[in-house]
Parts: C-alpha cells; structure tokens; sequence
C-alpha cells in the first residue's frame, strides 16, 4: 500500500461536542486545526478521497464538535477534526465553547502524534495560528504548516510563500513541515499523505 491509499475509506467514528465526550484517550492520532475558513474539512476528504466524510460548507464555521475518523485498515490510528476559530460570525459564547474545546483536547489528550495547522496560503500565520505553533513548539508536538488554497496562486508565488513560511518556522525545535497544497486540484497530495503516515508510523 502507498501512503496515498493509506487514508482512502477512512471511517467516520463520531461527532462530539466536547473533551468530556470523546471515545478512550488510545491509539494514534492526528489532529488538524485552522480558521474557519481554511478548508479544513475539504482537507480531509482530499486526503481520504471522500468528497461527503467531513462536511463542508461554503458557510465558514460548519465544524463545530470534534469530529473524528479512523483508518479502515487500522482502527487504532485516527484523523481528528478540531472546529474551527477566528469565526466572527457566530456568539462569543460559541467561540469561547470552540476554544475550550481545542484547548482541553491539546493539553489533555495523550495520543496526539502531531498536529496539522491548516492555514489559508494568502493570509498565514494569523495569531491564533502562531499559539498552536507556539504550543507545538513549547510541547514538541510534530507539525505541518498546511498552506491550502494553492491553486489560487501561481507556480511562482506557491515556492515564494513557501520560502517564506519556512524562514518563519526555522526557529523551532520541534519537528515541523511545511506544504503548499490544495483541496480542489489536489496539489501536493502525495506528500502530504506520506507525512501524516509517517506522523502514524506507517
């Protein structure tokens, strides 16, 4: 098997609202985060090749438990959907709920293999992307700086953000990549299935 077949009919495990709900704290897993309006969720059905496991939505804000799947031939190892942040547009109250949720499952969980920080490759490294750098960082948590959306730019302008994102990151100490890639032409698929299975320990 490819380490691009290695997530493709991955399964949905559930939906949870909060910490609290979450199956047992065992296995492997790793965890994708961004903005609301990332592509998160169009993220993982490229990696999976299932346009309909997480749902999307051209409202941003669609993910709003922790969705979690895991791979078919290997139930122990999972992908988590975190929800989303930075949203303005829904209550302060929810906001404040999402967040609580996203911290208690990083500081809490003991499975977490590493962490895929989702980022719009026009606009990284807003603030709340550099505390989840700062926290993989301060952890040693493996990350991936994911620039998604790279087919809204040129060849030339996808190496330059690129470049740029490594020199932001060149400081850490914990084991960090970065991935120019799009959810809609596919683009920089085959290494992104290849780090996360190396994340598992594929």
């Amino acid at each position: 098997m490819t380490y691009k077949d290695l997530f493709t009919n991955s399964a949905f495990v559930g939906s949870f609202p909060s910490y609290e709900n979450l199956p047992e704290d065992e296995g492997q897993e790793i965890a994708f985060c961004g903005r609301s309006n990332s592509g998160k969720s169009s993220v993982i059905n490229a990696i999976t090749k299932n346009k309909k496991l997480a749902k999307t939505s051209k409202t941003p804000g669609r993910t709003q438990a922790i969705n979690i799947f895991s791979l078919k031939d290997n139930p122990s190892k999972k992908l988590v959907d975190l929800p989303g942040y930075g949203y303005a547009k829904v209550s302060k109250a929810m906001r404040n709920e999402w967040a609580e949720s996203i911290d208690e499952y990083l500081n809490l969980r003991t499975s977490i293999n590493g962490l895929i920080i989702i980022m719009d490759i026009r606009h990284p490294f807003k603030d709340s992307d550099e505390l989840l750098i700062n926290w993989c960082e301060q952890t040693k948590v493996p990350v991936i700086a994911l620039l998604n959306k790279a087919d809204k730019l040129s060849k030339n302008k996808i190496v330059s953000e690129v470049s740029k994102a490594k020199k932001n990151l060149n400081n850490l100490t914990t084991k960090c990549e970065v991935i120019a890639f799009s959810s809609k032409d596919f683009f920089g698929l085959d290494g992104l299935t290849q780090s996360l299975g190396e994340m598992l320990g594929e």
